[in-house]
């Protein structure tokens, strides 16, 4: 067994064929570009609805990635430069992620006050009833207090709970 020897020609039997592999990795890479081509010219069709969208639900989402932007310029022009580029390039890619940021902050948004609502209770407005209003129960008035009784010491009786 130590004496034998492998034969990794490609008329062995149990030898691996390389071109067939680079044909199925050929097609594999084509197919994956197409629809990459595909999803991207979709997209590029409907980032502007996503951004007017993403307008609405959260303006500041849109105009802090400006400031965003124009930060990173301020520091390194030619850094800001490639950003501003690289997001007219990438619009589609940079609206879907706009719209999806804008979407987390509205569903964190959401959860927070429900959380509050649970845990602090719902607010309820209220309104100031007034005496002519129909429905008002006339209360009796309360009772008088009586002072304490005083004992022999001028104590009350009270204080006498503690002796």
């Amino acid at each position: 067994m130590a004496n034998s020897q492998f034969n990794y020609s490609s008329s062995s039997k149990g030898g691996f064929n390389i071109i067939p592999a680079l044909l199925i990795g050929i097609v594999v890479l084509f197919v994956l570009f197409t629809v990459a081509r595909f999803v991207f010219s979709l997209l590029y069709y409907v980032a502007p609805i996503l951004l007017i969208i993403t307008l609405f639900i959260d303006y500041k989402v849109v105009v802090n990635y400006g400031k965003w932007i124009l930060d990173v310029m301020g520091r390194n022009v030619l850094l800001g430069v490639g950003l501003g580029l690289l997001t007219l390039v990438g619009f589609p890619i940079v609206s879907v992620f706009l719209f999806g940021k804008a979407m987390l902050k509205k569903k964190v948004k959401e959860m927070t006050q429900q959380f509050e609502e649970k845990t602090q209770g719902e607010y309820t407005e209220y309104e100031e009833v007034t005496p002519e209003d129909e429905g008002m129960v006339e209360l009796p008035p309360p009772p008088v207090r009586q002072k304490p009784k005083q004992t022999r010491s001028g104590r009350n009786e009270y204080e006498d709970l503690f002796d």
